[in-house]
């Protein structure tokens, strides 16, 4: 099963502000549905519980990590902690298990996850969940695409794709 991280960063590594995104970009909104599309998620939940939660999960086979005994969340499975969510997943039969956050979910699997698919907001926000810095030693980076802003879009923007190192191992 191939694990990804799929994230949102601004140039400061901000991913949150109080549970939401602190940007609004479409055309990132779209790449993302692009890329979880068939996808098995995995992600925390607050999460899910946020505003953009509630469409991101409808009809998909996903998984939360959860302190909170007892937590249902419709449609999915709970687990309590990311190797239990990532066992269910394979128990599955997930092909691709797309990891979705948040900040600590994030930090606990970079180094071990197959490929990185980010998308850099060229700005630097105020937030209070942060993605962890992208370590050079153990990934490189594949493809890019940049994107200027637009009447649509308030900020330039990359789409870029991270594939481990030869030899580096999760």
């Amino acid at each position: 099963m191939k694990q990804v991280i799929i994230v949102a960063k601004s140039d400061n590594n901000v991913i949150g502000s109080g549970g939401e995104l602190p940007w609004s970009l479409p055309a990132d909104l779209a790449f993302f549905r692009q890329q979880i599309e068939g996808c098995y998620l995995l992600s925390g939940r607050r999460s899910y519980e946020s505003e953009q939660g509630k469409e991101i999960f409808l009809g998909k086979d996903f998984v939360l990590i959860t302190h909170q005994k007892g937590y249902r969340a419709k449609g999915g499975k709970i687990a309590h902690s990311i190797e239990a969510g990532i066992a269910m997943a394979q128990k599955d039969g997930a092909q691709r298990l797309c990891i979705l956050g948040g900040a600590e979910i994030y930090r606990q699997t970079i180094n071990t996850v197959d490929e990185l698919v980010v998308t850099e907001v060229h700005a630097t926000l105020e937030g209070d969940a942060f993605f962890p810095a992208i370590d050079s030693t153990i990934w490189q980076e594949a493809q890019r695409e940049d994107h200027q802003k637009d009447a649509d879009n308030p900020y330039d923007y990359s789409f870029v794709w991270y594939q481990r190192r030869d030899g580096v191992n999760g």
